[in-house]
């Protein structure tokens, strides 16, 4: 299997495609380096004197990348998703059709959404335990649908010592307008785990409209949205530990490289075994089509208790993800 890449270009450049390979030029300073199109996972545009060609996208769709637009404060303002070629792809979206608002839905929003609370008990063992044993509790609570919104008191508890701990002005998580660093440096990390995750769903053949919990109509990644929720604690960590150890004044290009970096060398557990990020998100996702062909299956994410059993090969599906991807 080929290494995944993800880069990043925040000055002027101009993209290219050479013989199979990304050629990235920088003018300015008289640089040329090439890397092959079947390593790059996601490329973040993030300086409009970026000049690229159609066939820059046509081969790095080919080849399973995402590529993403950013804008102000770096912040990722557009998202170009492959369309994968699976053998099992073409019937996927009309099972993710039928599970729509079921019962089965609701199960796996239970699922992601106890993942997601789980890890986020993981990160608060850094800076408040007895808050982390709390999470662990009400994760194992979480109903089918969250109906009693679990999620959202967890939440409730999490972040205003999240913040707390440090020593941001800020006390609440700022989704959108953010302007302190600590939340611009979260949501810019959510940002490029969503575009891992979308690109995994796309490679796998689910249609990105249909959500199990994220149900909006004029949302074409609700279920990429679903999904990044058990990856989020990777941010949160990520985040916690550059600001913990650095205290930057600000999110400048240094904060976004060491982001990018703790993001992909990050490790998951899933069923006591543990994964790099692509590969973690690759075992989460086959799980769900799994789970589509019989809904009696649950899904396999980080930091939820090991079955016990013989867990399923993540990836059953990765070898006809793309048609030219190196194996």
């Amino acid at each position: 299997m080929s290494i995944q890449h993800l880069i990043s270009i925040d000055r002027e450049a101009k993209l290219s495609i050479d013989t199979g390979r990304l050629k990235i030029t920088f003018q300015n300073a008289g640089e040329t380096h090439f890397i092959a199109a079947c390593d790059i996972a996601v490329l973040i545009l993030a300086n409009p004197c970026i000049s690229l060609s159609l066939s820059v996208y046509q081969e790095l769709a080919k080849n399973g990348a995402v590529i993403i637009t950013a804008g102000e404060k770096y912040m990722p303002c557009a998202m170009s998703v492959p369309v994968g070629v699976n053998i099992d792809g073409s019937r996927r979206p009309f099972l993710q059709a039928k599970q729509l608002h079921s019962e089965a839905a609701g199960q796996c929003w239970a699922q992601l959404l106890s993942s997601k609370v789980s890890g986020q008990a993981l990160v608060a063992s850094a800076f408040a335990p007895e808050l982390a044993e709390r999470l662990k509790l009400i994760a194992k609570h979480i109903e089918p649908g969250d109906k009693e919104c679990r999620e959202a008191q967890a939440a409730q508890l999490y972040w205003p010592e999240f913040f707390k701990s440090l020593d941001n002005p800020i006390d609440f998580r700022d989704k959108q307008g953010a302007t302190d660093p600590v939340n611009i440096a979260l949501n810019y990390g959510y940002a490029v785990l969503r575009a891992i995750v979308a690109r995994g769903l796309a490679g796998a053949g689910l249609c990105l409209n249909f959500g199990v919990g994220h149900c909006r109509k004029d949302n074409p990644f609700n279920l990429a949205d679903d999904f990044i929720e058990p990856f989020r604690f990777l941010a949160d960590r990520a985040v916690y530990q550059i600001f913990r150890d650095n205290q930057p004044a600000c999110f400048d290009k240094e904060v976004k490289k060491q982001l990018l970096s703790a993001l992909l060398a990050s490790t998951i557990t899933i069923t006591g075994k543990t994964y790099r990020l692509f590969q973690g998100v690759d075992f989460a996702v086959n799980s769900y089509c799994l789970s589509l062909q019989d809904t009696r299956r649950k899904l396999l994410l980080p930091n939820l208790p090991a079955r016990p059993g013989k867990a399923p090969d993540a990836f059953l599906w990765q070898a006809t993800q793309f048609p030219y991807e190196t194996q």
